[in-house]
Parts: structure tokens; sequence; C-alpha cells
């Protein structure tokens, strides 16, 4: 699920809009200024992506420089849409304008599309003004089938898709309980309990979701599939089914989706197939099962829930400054209630952000070497002697070896370098290109390489890996006792 989507839902929906009404006289004006934002953001993803297409046709081939510099920009472009976003719903009131003037407060659902409209247009505007440069920074490295309909399309699913069904999940359920139970809303922990329970719901049946919003097939009979079915069952590794995600080229990537054994599926893109080996795949099939061996995903899910707890402190403590932003608001002749309100939405989502950029990106950092780390061990032949390596997968009667037994070699190890190195070539990534969730290619290439020189560091890194998870476990859990014993205080229980 994008970052970036979850703080466009956070900025339409986690934060208390000003109530009211827009003046008659002021709607036109506000609309005209929403369409001139919505544009700004659209020319200059329009901009960027003939820009690069224009360097790569003038000089035959994607240089370095233009793919760090679309990078680079595509970032910032990502950023200019939330800011854009921000500004129609808290500076121009959208969401007063949908809810109070034109009375679609109460619609189930519909209220609430309406208000998220404007950021899915921007979205859909971004990545038409993207197209053309994505699509010439690929050459050389396969090429993206279909249009720019189709293009638009694979998109949408894949970002909004998968996410679409649980907001929707989310919101109806809200309307439901205001209507059924209306003292609801009135308790300080209704929203996070209400958070919690759907996010440990999403996490199970988030397979479902995955199966809805991607266009998806079961991975045909043969030497890839014969081998990965091996590798998962020389090691332990339960499994609904193994799909082939059909992007139309357009990345070299897998996933894993589903926390429950039974109910679980590995996704491996089309492009991935076509341009991997089969033991180079074999690697990248490994990384995901890594994540669900050293249990990331309840991990993050705990995390997430920890979060809100951390979040509700916060907020408490942030609610005590309410005198400060109201003498703020008067010294500056603007309403106090309405630089209150600001200025506590500001310092939430600054405290968001700084949490989820340094904590949740030094975790996910940490979580893609360790999984790194098993993809090399699925291909490894656990012999520390190696070369000369063996295949344990080139036939089906390999002997079973427990997840916690596995061990690396260096022939292992080049297998998924190699395997990370094609993944960032095909898909057009600058290997020095920093990613505060995944770290650097070039970084995690030099870890493993670091590893095949020093395998008994391995044990080293694991253990930095567990006392972070055990440390941040720690400060999550009391972070939400905390918020329980804090709303219950003041009377929200």
């Amino acid at each position: 699920m994008p970052v970036s989507l979850l703080i466009a839902l956070v900025l339409a929906f986690g934060l208390d809009a000003p109530r009211g009404r827009i003046p008659a006289e002021d709607v036109t004006a506000r609309l005209a200024m929403m369409l001139g934002g919505v544009a700004f953001v659209a020319a200059l993803a329009f901009g960027l992506g003939l820009w690069a297409a224009w360097r790569v046709a003038r000089a035959g081939h994607a240089s370095a420089p233009v793919r760090r510099r679309f990078t680079i920009g595509t970032r910032l472009i990502t950023i200019g849409s939330l800011a854009v976003y921000a500004w129609i719903i808290h500076s121009l009131g959208w969401s007063k304008l949908v809810l109070a003037n034109w009375g679609l407060h109460g619609w189930v659902l519909i209220d609430d599309l309406v208000v998220f409209l404007p950021y899915l247009a921007i979205q859909i505007l971004v990545w038409s003004g993207l197209f053309a440069g994505e699509r010439a920074l690929r050459v050389g490295h396969g090429t993206m089938t279909g249009g720019l309909g189709r293009y638009l399309v694979l998109r949408a699913r894949q970002s909004i898709g998968l996410v679409l069904p649980v907001i929707l999940l989310y919101l109806a359920r809200h309307d439901l309980i205001a209507r059924v139970w209306p003292e609801w809303d009135r308790y300080e922990l209704a929203e996070p309990l209400e958070v919690a329970v759907l996010g440990g719901f999403v996490l199970m049946i988030s397979p479902i979701f995955v199966r809805i919003a991607w266009p998806t097939h079961s991975l045909p009979a043969g030497p890839l599939r014969r081998r990965l079915e091996s590798a998962a069952a020389r090691v332990g590794f339960k499994y609904t089914d193994i799909l082939v995600w059909d992007t139309g080229n357009m990345m070299v990537n897998a996933c894993v989706t589903g926390i429950l054994p039974g109910f679980r599926y590995v996704l491996l893109t089309d492009a991935l197939i076509e341009t991997l080996t089969p033991l180079e795949a074999a690697a990248v099939f490994g990384h995901e099962v890594g994540h669900v061996v050293h249990r990331h995903l309840p991990f993050f899910g705990f995390f997430f829930i920890g979060s809100l707890g951390l979040l509700s402190l916060c907020a408490s403590g942030v609610e005590s400054a309410a005198p400060a932003f109201e003498r703020l608001g008067r010294a500056l002749d603007v309403s106090a209630g309405l630089m209150n309100e600001t200025g506590q939405g500001v310092v939430l989502l600054l405290f968001l952000g700084l949490f989820f950029w340094q904590v949740f990106g030094r975790l996910s950092r940490r979580f893609e070497r360790q999984a790194d780390v098993f993809g090399a061990k699925f291909v490894s032949c656990q012999a520390s002697a190696c070369p000369p390596h063996v295949d344990l997968d080139a036939s089906v009667c390999a002997l079973a070896q427990p997840a916690q037994s596995l061990t690396i070699c260096p022939v292992g190890v080049r297998l998924f370098a190699d395997a990370l190195a094609s993944v960032a070539i095909h898909n057009g990534l600058d290997p020095q290109g920093r990613s505060w969730r995944h770290g650097s290619i070039a970084s995690r290439l030099d870890f493993l390489a670091w590893l095949a020189r020093n395998p008994a560091a391995e044990r080293t890194f694991q253990t930095s890996v567990s006392r972070l998870r055990v440390g941040l476990g720690l400060v999550l859990s009391l972070a939400v006792c905390l918020s329980i014993v804090v709303g219950w205080l003041r009377g929200g229980i």
C-alpha cells in the first residue's frame, strides 16, 4: 500500500475539517482555485515525463543522471500532490463544501468518496503525465505493453484497488455505527479501537483484496513452478498458491500476502518471470518467504496498532497547547478556533511523518535486509566450502530443511545479489537511489557481499534485528496501555 495514499487518507478523514458552510459568493472562486492547484501538479508531472522522454530520445539511452532526476522529481511531485490536497481540504474548505453546502453529510459512502475525489483526480493526472518518462526509461530493459489506458488501469488497481475496499469497509462501518450507536463517537478510544479491529481483520483477509484488485493467475505448471514448490516444501513454507501478477511488463517485483498459513499467496510479476533466470526467480521467491518466516507481516500490523496508541498520547499532549494556539490566532487576527484546529493538526502530522520516516523506515530497512539474507539462504547449498555449488532444488526429492537451520553459501549470496541487481536494472532504478523503506540497491548489495566474506557476522545482524523488535515492541505496548489509561481517566471508556 503506497504511503502517500495513507497520508492522503489521514488528510481526508483523520483530521477534523473546520465546520460550517462556505459563503455562497466564495464557492465559484474556491472551485477555480482548486482546479488551478490540480492543474499545477498535473503540469509538473507532464513536464517531468516529457523531459525524461526527450532526454532519452536525444541520447539514445537512459543515463543514470536522468533516472536519478526523474526519481527525485517523482518524489517531489508526490509531496506536492499531498500538499495541494491538504490545501484543498483544510484551506479551501472542500470538506465543508461537500458536506454542508451540497448537503451530502450522512450519505453513506457517497460523501466520503466525493471528499476523496480531488486526490484521485490528482493521482490519475500525475500518472498520465509521468507515463511518457517511465516508458522511455525502460528502453533496453523490457517494454511496457499497452498504451496509456492500460497503464492507468494497472496503476489504479495496483495502488488504489488494494486499499479502496478496505476504506469502503471502514467508512461503511463508521456510518452504520453512527446510526445504531450515536454515543460511540464520544469515547476517546473509539477511533483507535475501530482501526485496530479493522486492521487485524484486514490482515487476515488481505489475500481476498489482492485477488480482487490485481490481475493475477496461477503460475502454470513447468520447471519454474516445480522448483519453487520443491524449495517451499524443503523449508516447510505453507501457502495457498503461487500467482503471476500481470503488470503489463511494468515492473519486476514480487510480494507475499496473508498471515494465515492456509490463506497465503506469493505473487511474481510477469516481467520478473520473463527477465530473471529460474534460480534468480527462486531467490526473489525466497526473499518473500523470508518475510513470512521472520513474521514481518504480523509485526507491521502490531506496529500500526501501537502507533495509534502513540498518536493518541501525542494528541492528548497537543490538546493541552490549545490556549497557546488560540492566543496565536488572535495575535494574527485569525479565528482562534481555526488556528487551534490547524495548529494541532499540523503538529500531529509532523509527529506522524517524523515517526514513520525515522522509526518505521529503520524497521522496514532492517526487515528488508533480513529477508535478503533469507533469500540468499533459500538458494544456498548449505556448504561452507561452496563452490562447487549443489542445486538442492534441481529435483522434487529435496530433503527437508527447517527454515531456522538454513545457512548461507557464497554462491547463494551471488545468486540473490544478481537477482536484486536485475530487478533494479529492469525497473529502471538508480542503484544508488535512496529508499527510506528498503534502502538503496547498492547498500543492500554491499551488505550481502560483506556477509559472504564474513558469514559469522550473520548472527550479530540477526541479534540486532531481534533487539530492535523487542525494544520497539515494548515501547509501543506501553504507549497502547498508557493511551487506554488516559482514555479511562478522561471518561473515554
